[in-house]
């Protein structure tokens, strides 16, 4: 398995964002604030633990592979207080619920975040596959998404700064990761396992989206 079976396999997954039930609640016009808490609840947790995934994966990252190794702490510096975005926005829309940081978080997430450790200690360059994933769906969907909701619950732009920002940030981290990525030479089980991550990623972060707005 080659570079482009990973490049095709990451658009494949990103083009089917759109089927997850929140996505599908806000282009049907039938997204409300209760799933917009549920949502920003849910991502939480990725955003305050994924950025010790990627430190993590850096001291497991083979030492020949030191360009990579940065990135990955340079990314996991730039992504540390990105959950600060979503305890904002639950601030300033009047979530009255528990702080975040202190729950658990909810089995979908549980599971994305336990993929990310083990994907961070036994295969560490799979870290950024899971990222090239996360960053191409919010290059693609961030702006899209993030001004359907501030249409349907009349909301401003310093209420959605989670999906505003990402929609921003995430265009630009996509090519760095391509870039950092093709310094090093990687064989064919590699790219394998890559694009293995990589659907496995694809399917976590869906169940995500689809547990936080399954309301009753």
């Amino acid at each position: 398995m080659k570079k482009s079976a990973f490049e095709s396999t990451v658009t494949q997954i990103v083009s089917q964002f759109p089927s997850n039930k929140m996505a599908r609640l806000v282009d049907t016009n039938t997204f409300t604030m209760t799933h917009y808490h549920a949502i920003l609840r849910m991502i939480f947790h990725q955003t305050f633990r994924g950025p010790s995934t990627f430190a993590l994966a850096s001291a497991y990252i083979d030492p020949a592979m030191h360009d990579i190794r940065e990135y990955l702490i340079h990314h996991a510096e730039e992504e540390k207080s990105h959950w600060q975005w979503v305890i904002s926005d639950l601030r300033n829309t009047g979530f009255e619920g528990m702080d975040p940081r202190q729950e658990f978080p909810q089995p979908a997430c549980q599971a994305y975040i336990a993929f990310n450790y083990y994907v961070a200690t036994t295969f560490p360059l799979g870290r950024l596959a899971i990222a090239i994933v996360l960053e191409s769906i919010g290059a693609n969907y961030g702006k899209h998404y993030a001004s359907k909701i501030v249409q349907q619950l009349n909301l401003k732009e310093d209420q959605v700064i989670f999906f505003f920002g990402h929609g921003d940030t995430d265009v630009g981290h996509t090519q760095e990761i391509y870039d950092v990525l093709s310094v090093h030479e990687h064989s064919v089980q590699d790219w394998a396992n890559m694009v293995h991550i990589a659907r496995t990623t694809g399917v976590l972060y869906k169940n995500m989206y689809d547990e936080a707005v399954a309301i009753e």
